[in-house]
């Protein structure tokens, strides 16, 4: 009977537009019993996507209200549920596997953890990609940029922090998970930036490793790109909540760009070399570029226009100065949805989902 819960759990994850497919192993089940224990799936299965307060929840389901806030609270500090903390009283929702139970696990992921989640990736993991809206996208080092005035602020980092009121962060969960499974990366891991348009937002907040000023999020952002890692968002307008700092070896959505996964993520930009300045050697194919999209030509490097996603990686280090970053032209770009809610709806229509009920 135990099962059950987690059996609806999964039901409930799956039904959600970002997904939560089966396998055959069950290892899924086996990551949510990681997580949650039975009473606390059995009140996930009782929220709803839209927040609520506990005294909401409790009328809405009958359970009593009596200990109600500290229990949705608990599961906030787990990463079970997300909560915002502002405002005169707590609001809880669940929150979807990716983005979310499983980036909020973070500070619990542990070895076990680690290889069940690796292995539930490895049967599933490009169902998350396979429809749009993609769940990230690419904000290329904004100094490569050539047309400024024409960059809209959902693909510049300066835009993102100025509006921005909250900053933290945290270590990079895939890069974690990659150590623990003896795939150390050597790249830098306190690189998860947490922004939010609240002040105070993440003070006394489970996902806050550390708060940090504006200033230090930027110099956190330069030391990135210094170590060839790809700034990555939520793939909508307005409302992101996060700047992931990316490498080719950890991020499941990189490795499916690497290994040919055409629109793994979202981008704007796309690099072109100038063959009469490229010297050849090699250094924007072989150090900097996560996903594989520079080849050898002719006496000097190509890029591969369509593999291609626009970080600008290879333009910031080319000593020869033959990359440029090239806007997409209007028939290749795919506009971002308005906000979260506008993505969820979008994506529950591309996979046939309905989520009125999580509303």
């Amino acid at each position: 009977m135990t099962d059950d819960i987690y059996l609806k759990l999964a039901e409930i994850l799956d039904s959600l537009p970002n997904g939560f497919p089966r396998t055959e192993s069950g290892v899924e089940i086996q990551l949510l019993k990681k997580i949650f224990a039975p009473d606390e799936a059995e009140l996930f299965c009782d929220l709803k996507m839209a927040k609520e307060t506990a005294a909401e929840i409790s009328r809405r389901t009958g359970r009593p209200l009596q200990g109600l806030d500290e229990k949705l609270n608990d599961m906030w500090w787990k990463g079970q549920i997300e909560c915002d903390p502002t405002g005169d009283e707590k609001r809880y929702n669940l929150v979807p596997w990716v983005v979310g139970i499983f980036e909020f696990q973070v500070r619990n992921m542990d070895e076990e953890f680690a290889r069940l989640h690796v292995e539930y990736i490895k049967t599933v993991g490009l169902f998350f990609m396979k429809k749009k809206p993609q769940v990230m996208q690419v904000v290329p080092i904004e100094r490569e940029v050539p047309d400024h005035n024409e960059t809209l602020p959902f693909a510049q980092v300066s835009a993102l922090l100025e509006r921005s009121q909250s900053f933290a962060v945290n270590e990079c969960i895939c890069k974690k998970q990659a150590g623990l499974i003896g795939r150390e990366c050597s790249k830098p891991r306190e690189v998860c930036l947490l922004i939010a348009e609240k002040p105070g937002f993440y003070d006394n907040h489970p996902m806050a490793g550390r708060l940090i000023t504006r200033e230090e999020a930027l110099s956190i952002l330069g030391r990135a790109e210094e170590a060839g890692l790809v700034h990555m968002t939520a793939n909508m307008q307005q409302g992101q909540w996060f700047i992931c700092n990316c490498c080719g070896c950890c991020c499941s959505q990189l490795l499916a760009a690497k290994f040919g996964w055409k629109g793994a993520v979202n981008s704007h930009y796309f690099a072109r070399i100038d063959a009469s300045l490229c010297t050849n050697c090699g250094l924007c194919s072989d150090t900097r570029c996560q996903v594989k999209a520079i080849d050898a030509g002719d006496g000097h490097r190509v890029v591969n226009e369509e593999k291609c996603i626009g970080c600008g990686l290879c333009a910031s280090t080319c000593p020869a100065g033959a990359v440029t970053l090239i806007h997409k032209s209007a028939d290749r770009i795919i506009q971002p949805p308005r906000d979260e809610k506008e993505w969820y709806r979008i994506k529950a229509r591309n996979e046939k989902k309905d989520i009125s009920r999580f509303e």
